[in-house]
């Protein structure tokens, strides 16, 4: 337990900024207090307490991620000169499987740990402490560096959500998914992603199985119109906005003007690396970008996107509070530098450099030396671009260069590795199984079209010998701008990016 003291946001539904505060941390992974809003709880007189040097904030939700992709950069298809129109279309594009999905199978076959504490720790300097899309095949473990919202069972035994990544097209395929939402279960799905109005057709069948409820988190979203938001708002759904990669691919994005009108509950995701930013926290950035530009939502309206929206999404789904600094709320925190333009300018503005401390489940697990070392002495060094941090992987021997080592053992010998995953595909398609059934195998399978083996979901075909590209630096730096200044369909929107840094 410890006590962590500085200007409390707390994201309740009053906005409450406690300046002076301090959030009381229990060994139970919960806030059990928030002061000067609660009393003092007893048992902490011998706490350590930290001076956060900065804001307390919720932790960021990604409500949106492929996490198995993130170590790839963005990707542009050169053959093509107009934006694609629908998720359906991009998934065959010429280049689309030597540069996106045959990598990401063969890092996910022979070094699928690795690749997701990579992934995580992409996610974790940003500030975010859950995030949706996990890899299909082995599951990470509770109390793992950062919450994955798909398979998080809150010291429970309980499946509490349920994902569909390809869009299903029938009744039939979707009822699975209606009879988990029907038994309280969470669902989150894809649904009209892409400029085509005919997409629309994906979210009415959601409507028509009966999903469209408390439970739905719906992604994209982006040829929904005013009858599919005040659906939405009538079931208490969310919608979660992915602006960064419906601009890079389609052009074009959700209309959450209207659906903001409408009251729908939104939430913001970074999606993945190929068509994505590096972590929520520039997702926000987008969001400001699009807001500046249209004037639509307040600066606190866009930080409860990426805080107490999807905390409230997942609200009714998971048993304990999540996304908003109150007693008894799961103790996942970020501590990020204050600036001159105020509060939520300060976490909207913010880019890797500010995030002082991340904690998750009530421990300190990223962060600057001086803030780590009283609460983490376990705590490795991590290089973040020119800053030195320090990261708690959970375990003395994983290190981000250990991390690092496992990934680039796999880029610089991608034919050993092909060989190697052929034995494990082999012995999945022997005994059916899904990747968690090996001891010393931890197998991702890609949760995304892999038109090479002809079935996005074949588990029996091994991924093939391809190049792999460098690793992607944690921070979003100069490289990547140039990138996006290269793209087109974003009409330079996304260019704005650069000015944050």
């Amino acid at each position: 337990m410890f006590v962590l003291r500085g200007t409390v946001v707390t994201m309740r539904p009053d906005g409450a900024v406690l300046s002076g505060g301090a959030v009381y941390v229990g060994d139970d992974g919960l806030i059990a207090a928030v002061t000067p809003s609660d009393p003092e709880p007893d048992g902490f007189g011998n706490a350590p307490r930290i001076t956060a040097g900065g804001l307390i904030c919720p932790g960021l939700i990604d409500l949106h991620n492929h996490l198995m992709y993130n170590s790839l950069p963005l990707w542009t298809e050169p053959s093509r000169t107009v934006p694609w129109t629908s998720h359906n279309q991009w998934g065959r594009a010429p280049t689309y499987s030597a540069q996106i999905s045959q990598p990401a199978r063969l890092l996910g076959a022979t070094a699928g740990r690795a690749l997701l504490r990579y992934v995580e720790t992409r996610a974790i300097v940003g500030g975010t402490t859950s995030i949706q899309g996990n890899p299909r095949g082995a599951v990470p473990p509770d109390n793992d560096l950062i919450r994955n919202i798909d398979s998080e069972k809150l010291g429970t035994h309980d499946d509490f959500i349920r994902v569909s990544t390809l869009v299903a097209d029938s009744a039939e395929a979707l009822a699975p998914y209606a009879a988990a939402v029907a038994a309280g279960r969470g669902f989150i799905a894809h649904s009209a992603e892409g400029s085509d109005p005919k997409l629309r057709s994906e979210f009415r069948l959601l409507a028509d199985v009966g999903v469209v409820k408390p439970q739905l988190v719906a992604i994209h979203g982006a040829a929904l119109n005013a009858d599919d938001f005040a659906a939405m708002k009538a079931g208490n759904s969310s919608l979660v906005w992915s602006p960064f990669s419906n601009l890079w691919l389609y052009g074009a994005t959700a209309d959450v003007k209207t659906a903001h009108a409408a009251g729908v509950r939104l939430c913001l995701g970074s999606d993945w690396g190929p068509s994505g930013t590096r972590n929520v926290l520039w997702e926000l950035k987008v969001a400001d970008l699009w807001n500046k530009k249209h004037s639509v939502f307040t600066d606190e309206e866009l930080v409860r996107m990426v805080t107490s929206n999807p905390g409230d999404a997942l609200s009714g789904v998971w048993p304990r509070p999540i996304g908003r600094v109150e007693r008894g709320a799961l103790a996942d925190l970020v501590v990020v530098r204050r600036a001159a333009g105020g509060t939520y300018r300060s976490l909207i503005e913010a880019t890797e450099p500010d995030i002082r401390l991340v904690v998750v489940g009530g421990r300190a697990r990223y962060g600057l030396r001086s803030l780590m070392t009283p609460l983490a002495p376990a705590a490795t060094p991590i290089r973040v671009g020119r800053l030195s941090r320090m990261i708690d992987y959970g375990d003395p021997a994983v290190t981000w260069k250990t991390v690092v080592a496992d990934l680039e053992k796999i880029r610089s010998d991608p034919a050993g590795a092909s060989a190697r995953a052929a034995i494990t595909f082999a012995a999945l398609a022997a005994d059916g199984a899904d990747g968690t059934g090996f001891a010393d195998s931890f197998v991702l399978l890609p949760d995304m079209p892999a038109p090479e083996v002809g079935d996005e979901f074949n588990r029996a075909g091994p991924p093939e010998a391809v190049s792999i590209p460098p690793l992607e630096p944690l921070t979003t730096g100069p490289d990547w701008f140039d990138t996006v200044d290269a793209n087109p369909f974003h009409g330079g929107l996304l260019s704005g990016l650069r000015a944050y840094t």
